[in-house]
């Protein structure tokens, strides 16, 4: 019997707390039993590549396509604000020509990656896309998308236009340049054979792949 009336209290004061608790309280009691996690936009991850020897091939923005020792072609995108040593003076990406050679220097780069075709384009401005990216149709009626490099500018028409401000109908002139990947850092490949390495005509673009209009 007694028991019995302990488990009635019991009873009876539980569901009294229960119901003494405000609703917004008692969804706050089960907020507080929640764990949060704020999560930011990656950044890019900086590497710093060794250079032994090195002739620079073409340059856009802050891209520059190198030519090794071996004969092999890389791609780097150098950090923002990084240099690298020409003659014992610190010169920005941008500030580089082809033909100019590097030597034992150590660069920070945001993206690696091995260079497997060079082609020259003439295209028609389909759309730009944010951030980076461009969808051109040749003239064969081939439709592609090409990344822009950072800090580039476009020739279009024999003048400089920043990639924001490319419309649809502007004919572009662009050297695209094929990469064993877009990913940050690239393992490099063994690539069979020699590139052709034209003159650099109009701006660098990475190839990104067929695209639809």
């Amino acid at each position: 019997m007694q028991a019995n009336l302990t488990r009635s209290l019991a009873h009876r004061l539980a569901t009294f707390l229960l119901v003494a608790i405000p609703f917004g309280s008692l969804s706050f009691v089960a907020f507080a039993q929640q764990t949060t996690t704020t999560t930011t936009n990656p950044q890019g991850i900086q590497k710093s590549v060794r250079v032994e020897s090195a002739e620079v091939v073409y340059v856009t923005g802050d891209t520059v396509i190198l030519r090794n020792a071996d004969g092999g072609l890389q791609l780097l995108t150098l950090a923002d604000g990084a240099t690298v040593s020409v003659d014992g003076q610190p010169v920005a990406a941008k500030d580089l020509k082809p033909g100019t050679t590097i030597s034992h220097v150590t660069v920070k780069s945001v993206q690696q990656s091995t260079v497997t075709n060079v082609t020259q384009i003439d295209g028609t401005v389909v759309r730009f896309l944010m951030p980076n990216s461009v969808i051109l149709r040749l003239g064969d009626g081939t439709v592609n998308r090409y990344t822009i490099p950072p800090h580039a500018t476009i020739q279009v028409d024999g003048r400089d236009v920043r990639p924001s401000d490319l419309r649809r109908g502007m004919r572009v002139s662009a050297t695209v340049v094929q990469t064993s990947g877009l990913d940050t850092h690239t393992q490099h490949t063994n690539t069979v054979g020699t590139i052709a390495t034209p003159a650099q005509s109009g701006a660098l673009l990475i190839f990104g792949g067929p695209a639809k209009e």
